[in-house]
């Protein structure tokens, strides 16, 4: 385990796709829906945290997930292909209650904030998300409580980075660093034999003691 900042510490879980298809399965029978590998693990990992700082603290606190989304593909016009850079935008789910944090009413929460990315009119339709974003930062008086309130979900899955050659050759690991005191983040990538998910989760101390002996989470994973 590697230390991040002052009280943040750093884990790595690897979730091979015979488990995240066993997830699967259990989120799409509630959900009458097939979500992606993606939607599944960001759900549990966010339940899972969200259980360990209710634990820690002794009382459920309205919590927020955020998801940064690639938009450029989901304008409704799409852009020419010599277009650079992305158009970002933002999912966020709100928390407020213990009933909102099944793994059915994330996931499900999730896809209806997707669905309401297709197919946007304009690059500032696309940050209207960053904006709503913005605003509940500015209407809370203590920043950090509410840094610790929120989990941010970065999915790198799809991305070559395991197969980058700087011409020594392919690498044997890639590695995720971050560093803050206040933020709680989980990044996804692709295992590097393609056949799971390996997620970076950054917690607090004492919330990750709890957190990495999750029987649920545990059962859907192996730890590196």
């Amino acid at each position: 385990m590697n230390a991040v900042g002052s009280t943040r510490v750093m884990r790595k879980f690897v979730f091979p796709n015979s488990k995240l298809s066993d997830l699967k399965k259990v989120v799409a029978s509630s959900i009458n829906d097939n979500p992606t590998r993606v939607e599944v693990l960001t759900s549990l990992l966010y339940k899972t945290a969200l259980a360990a700082a209710t634990t820690n603290s002794g009382c459920f606190k309205s919590s927020y997930l955020f998801l940064p989304v690639n938009t450029r593909s989901r304008l409704a016009e799409k852009l020419p292909q010599t277009t650079v850079g992305n158009i970002g935008s933002l999912i966020l789910v709100p928390t407020t209650h213990t009933s909102e944090a099944s793994l059915s009413m994330l996931v499900s929460e999730i896809k209806k904030q997707k669905l309401q990315l297709e197919g946007v009119q304009s690059v500032q339709q696309a940050t209207e998300n960053y904006k709503l974003a913005q605003s509940i930062l500015g209407n809370d008086q203590d920043l950090e409580t509410l840094f610790k309130r929120s989990y941010v979900c970065s999915s790198l899955c799809g991305y070559p980075f395991n197969k980058v050659d700087f011409g020594w050759g392919k690498p044997m690991a890639t590695v995720i660093t971050f560093r803050s005191s206040y933020m709680n983040v989980f990044v996804l990538m692709d295992t590097p034999n393609g056949d799971g998910i390996q997620a970076h989760v950054f917690l607090e101390n004492q919330d990750m003691e709890i957190f990495q002996n999750d029987k649920e989470l545990l059962s859907f994973c192996q730890l590196n």
